[in-house]
């Protein structure tokens, strides 16, 4: 598969390391020279969930597709997505299977693919575009994908406390997160179920500026022990309303906190 490298998300820092083809199951074994893994030490729980629109507008329909295997749900994406094939063996070889929660092979694969990340064009890259352009025609062929990515997600436990996630602060965010907001919606994204774990990051980089979300009772399901991390993370899926229930602003550092909460559809 050539000698891409393979960057996951995760909390704690790895050394690079070279997997041999060996030490792979048998399903997973190829020919060509091992694969340079470098552990990223990015969180991902920095990507600020959400949207002034609401997302399942976008996807209406997605529902309606057949459960199918994760390569069939990939399919249209081969060619676009780097070693594309080879990450679908990859995660259906080391996804958390079979689970307490029933998961199907696929289902978990979904989950475990979604927190992989690697160099050039990988799949959460491409989807989190789809998302952002929030253009019908660009999500429409990741309609089989959400499918069987929101079976897994409807099989594991809600995540009922606060949840959290964190950026670099930016002008046009916090006005979007200002109470003056119309409307804000949940898009798609991993959050942490602790505080602590972002603070952890932030006195690291001391001084730094930034903007940290909390959202309370959203539902956003656990994910820990299904992704490709050692992180205990939580994914929100798209659609739920929200209202901004607090808004601080630090005013030493000039860091804000918003407090997002569900709110009924009016």
């Amino acid at each position: 598969m050539g000698n891409g490298c393979c960057r996951r998300f995760c909390c704690c820092c790895y050394k690079s390391q070279v997997i041999s083809p060996e030490s792979q199951p048998v399903v997973n074994r190829v020919k060509n020279p091992p694969i340079q893994r470098e552990y990223s030490t990015k969180s991902p729980f920095t990507n600020i969930s959400i949207s002034k629109r609401n997302p399942l507008e976008f996807i209406e329909g997605y529902l309606n597709e057949p459960l199918v295997s994760l390569e069939e749900a990939l399919q249209p994406f081969d060619g676009k997505i780097d070693q594309l094939s080879h990450y679908i063996k990859e995660a259906k070889t080391k996804c958390h299977y079979p689970s307490k929660h029933n998961l199907t092979r696929d289902e978990s694969a979904a989950i475990y693919i979604y927190t992989m990340k690697w160099d050039h064009t990988c799949l959460y890259d491409l989807l989190q575009e789809a998302w952002k352009s929030e253009d019908r025609p660009q999500l429409k062929p990741w309609f089989k994908y959400f499918k069987l990515f929101k079976a897994a997600l409807d099989k594991l436990p809600d995540a009922n406390k606060e949840i959290w996630q964190e950026t670099s602060f930016n002008e046009r965010l916090k006005e979007q997160l200002s109470s003056k907001s119309p409307s804000l919606f949940t898009s798609m994204g991993s959050c942490s179920p602790s505080e602590k774990e972002l603070q952890k990051n932030l006195e690291k980089h001391a001084g730094r500026k930034v903007i940290r979300v909390c959202y309370e009772g959203i539902g956003g399901k656990l994910v820990t022990g299904y992704t490709a991390n050692s992180c205990r993370e939580v994914i929100v899926w798209p659609g739920t309303k929200l209202g901004v229930a607090k808004y601080d602003a630090d005013s030493t550092t000039g860091s804000l906190i918003v407090h997002l909460t569900k709110k009924s559809s009016e």
